[in-house]
């Protein structure tokens, strides 16, 4: 399980090591990251080939499905290599408002990042989206989620 854990905190972090780093020491401070944030080694390997990092590789997000409610975490690069970790988990009970229903009324839900909107303020922007279906019927319902850099959301 471990060998698994290490192959997916590296094709994480396989494009965005930079000259400064070395790629064994970015992937090491990723894993801390991910481990602190309580993210199983299972649900890493899921969510990993989902995870989306802006364009300059200082933010990833990322949605871990769990039962009662998707885990959505980013990680933000700080100027020591480490990571900051944000709890962003209520965005999805915000697109569930925004639906009109609770949770439970859905057979199949999908909470993800699908794009980082370009910012020159400081902050960061991450578009996400809830897919939740009801019988044949599909709704979808998206969140431009801003973060100040020392992690706080900014909610609507």
């Amino acid at each position: 399980m471990i060998r698994l854990f290490i192959a997916t905190i590296s094709i994480l972090c396989s494009s965005v090591a930079t000259a400064a780093d070395t790629t064994a020491g970015f992937e090491r401070t990723l894993a801390a990251a991910l481990k602190k944030a309580d993210v199983t080694d299972a649900e890493i390997s899921q969510a990993a080939g989902k995870a989306l990092w802006n364009t300059n590789k200082t933010a990833v997000a990322l949605a871990v499905p769990r039962p009662k409610a998707t885990r959505v975490l980013v990680f933000l690069r700080q100027p020591s290599g480490s990571f900051l970790t944000v709890d962003v988990s209520a965005v999805e009970s915000g697109n569930f408002g925004k639906l009109g229903r609770v949770r439970s009324e859905y057979t199949r839900i999908e909470t993800a990042p699908i794009r980082w909107l370009p910012r020159d303020d400081g902050f960061f922007q991450v578009v996400m989206r809830t897919r939740a279906w009801a019988g044949r019927q599909r709704y979808t319902v998206s969140e431009p989620l801003v973060i100040k850099a020392d992690g706080t959301p900014v909610w609507r």
